[in-house]
């Protein structure tokens, strides 16, 4: 994109629902939905802090329609946002409100939404859960209480205690990968109750790590991607910062691994200390990797085992929270999307054609706190964005009538911008 395009225009917003603590944000969020017939089970005490700020995680796009969103917020509710018809044609700020809330008994790891998501097609509006010391969950978006679809169970071999996935990732429809501690593990779908279909170490004995001789990786997988529409490749990246390539097609083959320590500190002076996500483009030649605590994003180019070809500088994520990026391929090139701690979004455009360093080409202030997830709609027409970080709302709550949750005042007091946003490009 050029300098003539103008900053993303504000479609529709949560407004400050979520701008507070968790208590006093569902308080906030039932009496905007009190006409609906799905409320969730009130936080028993000792589950979650209820003086924390009622930060989103995560969000992503449930279908390729763009009807859907599913989040993840610090109150271990997952939410499902259906999205207005007139979005890009109202011509006021939309206010978003869950149509479904979903409890979990613990934090989630991670989400995964169902590849063939169809909102019209209620039997396809699954996604997956990990919530902590539990089973891997199977759900319907829409179910007004969170019923189990099925469950699949990843148990340590030697404890016998539940083994909570850092992350996953689809292989097909009916089956699906997970990476946790020196383990990366395929599931089928259709197995309710049943364990993995195939277990993959990352390194040849996890107990006596030294007898890999420096062959595989360690540590937790905390970063899965796959490659479907090329190479069939698995991508992992660990916590450890090393990025494994594996042959999906084949059922785990391991093609390479490799450090991106000495590419990220030396040579590109970005810094890191984690691999929080990997993305593949579309034509399976580029990997872009994020770490946590890093002022970059790193490209590299798979058909050289290792080589960096390139570097996004000035991405302001020195945190260990999970910043969400997203690839997008528009017909100009491979675009990469990125929020801060600044709260700014920044895009770099046609990835691949440059190396080296590159500063990204535009960028705008989303929100007035980290931004968890930046996710482009398929159609290119859309960008989702949602907002936080953890703190303590009691000071600031204590010195507030009880009230105000019931008046409109609320929305523009609040510290925290705790808030997913819609913006029309």
């Amino acid at each position: 994109m050029e300098e003539t395009y103008k900053t993303p225009e504000l479609v529709a917003s949560t407004h400050n629902t979520y701008g507070c603590s968790i208590t006093e944000s569902q308080n906030r969020e039932d009496a905007l939905l009190e006409v609906s017939c799905s409320k969730p089970e009130r936080l028993k005490k000792g589950q979650v802090d209820k003086d924390e700020s009622n930060y989103f995680k995560a969000a992503q796009w449930l279908s390729p329609d763009g009807t859907s969103i599913l989040t993840s917020n610090a109150d271990n509710i997952i939410r499902t946002f259906i999205i207005p018809p007139n979005l890009l044609s109202s011509a006021e700020l939309i206010r978003l409100t869950s149509y479904t809330r979903h409890k979990n008994p613990a934090p989630v790891n991670c989400l995964l939404t169902y590849p063939l998501f169809d909102l019209s097609s209620p039997s396809t509006t699954l996604y997956l859960s990990t919530p902590n010391g539990f089973p891997i969950r199977l759900l319907n978006a829409l179910s007004p209480t969170p019923e189990i679809v099925s469950t699949y169970n990843l148990i340590s071999e030697t404890t016998e205690s539940y083994i909570t996935p850092a992350s996953k990732a689809f292989l097909s429809q009916s089956q699906f990968f997970t990476g946790s501690d020196c383990l990366i593990t395929l599931f089928d779908l259709s197995q309710n109750g049943s364990g993995p279909l195939v277990r993959l170490p990352t390194i040849p004995s996890k107990r006596h790590r030294i007898k890999g001789g420096g062959v595989g990786m360690r540590g937790i997988v905390s970063s899965l991607a796959v490659q479907l529409d090329q190479n069939e490749t698995l991508a992992a990246g660990t916590w450890t910062r090393w990025v494994g390539l594996y042959d999906a097609g084949g059922l785990g083959g391991t093609i390479a691994n490799w450090s991106v320590a000495q590419a990220a500190d030396e040579v590109a002076g970005i810094g890191g200390s984690g691999i929080s996500q990997v993305k593949w483009s579309k034509c399976g030649r580029y990997l872009c990797v994020a770490e946590r605590m890093s002022n970059g994003l790193m490209i590299f180019d798979v058909r050289v085992t290792g080589k960096l070809l390139a570097w996004l500088e000035g991405r302001k994520a020195f945190t260990n929270q999970r910043l969400g990026v997203d690839l997008f391929q528009a017909e100009s090139g491979i675009e990469i999307w990125a929020g801060g701690i600044d709260g700014v979004v920044r895009v770099w455009e046609n990835i691949g054609l440059k190396s080296g360093a590159l500063e990204s080409d535009w960028e705008w202030l989303a929100h007035d706190d980290p931004v968890t997830s930046t996710a482009v709609h398929m159609s290119g027409t859309v960008v989702a964005t949602c907002s936080g970080q953890r703190s303590l709302s009691t000071l600031y709550e204590s010195s507030e009538n009880e009230s105000r949750s019931n008046s409109p005042s609320y929305e523009n007091s609040s510290p925290f911008d705790n808030s997913l946003k819609l913006w029309r490009l």
